[in-house]
């Protein structure tokens, strides 16, 4: 997720401080990673999708078209070949530098045993502050690591000067620090993507989520999963074409297995439970997990959920190019590349559009 002006004085709070976002940590990520030589990286990770795997194997369908593939090991799915490899830079020839592949499996390790811990649990409001903090980072990764997320940040990266200019100055970042991130750029865009995935989950997608209040609920009917699992919903009083962020969105979504789901409510919402959502709610908490996908759901083989549930293509954004930036100014650019960067949403016909699910959440 790349932050909007939604979110601009969330990014102007303090940093959230954890362990998994230190220097320290990333140091011994990157003296682990030395010998690293992984090429299959998961942008959802393995020991997650494992929850809807039976007998090994779990059911990916694509969204657009509804088609059905064969039921897969978990490790098969929701990868891409060196997707967080850094190209060296020492010479192109050298081996990829892979410490952030490391580092998010030694986060990954922790979190398991967290999510197993939930799953035992059963439901309720979450208050352990140990396990909502590491989650908070984990959960917050799983939002910047995945690929549309990347493309989105990449569109920042390679975006116009002019505009970034104008955007950090609305982040209200001090001259000098404007020009020192202007100046030092990174050679090869993706180091860039990769820093600002990080640095994204430092500075707002984190706390954002661990200001939330937490409760897990049980469902009376099977639930789906998704490449892009953390689900955000604007809620009711926004539109369904409005942009949804962490800063901005009233519920966050997080399915754990295809019996329970984690509720993250904005500041100011509260959970009043019962905390067993009914197959009604379940089914409309299903479309919203569909929409969500960038192109691919999981779920139990034989539990046929996701095809038969039909829901509008991703619409198609206007190409930022060097000829239409010319003709902006600074300013104008800037709304441009907002546009471009900011999460989209399937549902741009509101009137289409479901009513939001489960509605105590939002205080109704």
């Amino acid at each position: 997720m790349v932050p909007v002006p939604g979110v601009v004085e969330l990014m102007r709070a303090a940093r959230f401080e954890h362990e998994w976002l230190s220097e320290s940590f990333v140091a011994e990520s990157q003296r682990l990673a030395v010998n690293e030589r992984s090429r299959k990286h998961h942008y959802v990770p393995q020991m997650y999708l494992d929850r809807w795997a039976v007998n090994g194997l779990v059911q990916p369908v694509q969204v657009d078209s509804g088609q059905m593939h064969r039921p897969q090991p978990p490790h098969e799915v929701a990868h891409e070949k060196n997707f967080y490899s850094l190209p060296s830079t020492a010479s192109t020839m050298s081996a990829p530098l892979k410490w952030i592949e490391k580092h998010l499996s030694r986060i990954e390790g922790t979190c398991a045993r967290h999510l197993g811990e939930l799953e035992k649990w059963g439901a309720g409001v979450v208050s352990d502050p140990a396990l909502k903090s590491d989650l908070a980072v984990f959960l917050g990764l799983q939002i910047t690591r995945t690929v549309a997320s990347r493309e989105r940040t990449l569109v920042l990266v390679k975006g116009p000067d002019g505009a970034k200019r104008e955007y950090l100055e609305l982040l209200g970042l001090p001259s000098a620090e404007i020009e020192e991130s202007m100046n030092n750029r990174q050679s090869d865009p993706k180091h860039e993507a990769l820093d600002l995935m990080l640095k994204d989950v430092q500075n707002v997608t984190a706390r954002g989520l661990h200001l939330r209040e937490w409760a897990l609920y049980r469902t009376a009917s099977p639930l789906v999963t998704c490449d892009d699992p953390v689900v955000l919903l604007a809620g009711p009083g926004k539109t369904r074409t409005s942009a949804q962020v962490v800063g901005s969105s009233a519920v966050a979504l997080y399915p754990l297995n295809p019996r329970q789901v984690l509720v993250m409510l904005a500041p100011g919402l509260h959970h009043r439970g019962p905390y067993l959502l009914d197959a009604a709610e379940t089914a409309a908490l299903n479309v919203e997990i569909v929409a969500a996908a960038t192109k691919t759901t999981f779920e139990r083989p034989g539990d046929d959920i996701a095809a038969g549930i039909t829901v509008p293509p991703w619409p198609e954004r206007d190409e930022l190019d060097d000829e239409t930036v010319a003709q902006l100014s600074a300013r104008e650019a800037l709304k441009v590349l907002l546009d471009a960067v900011t999460p989209r949403t399937r549902w741009s016909d509101s009137a289409a559009a479901p009513a939001w699910p489960v509605p105590h959440w939002y205080g109704h």
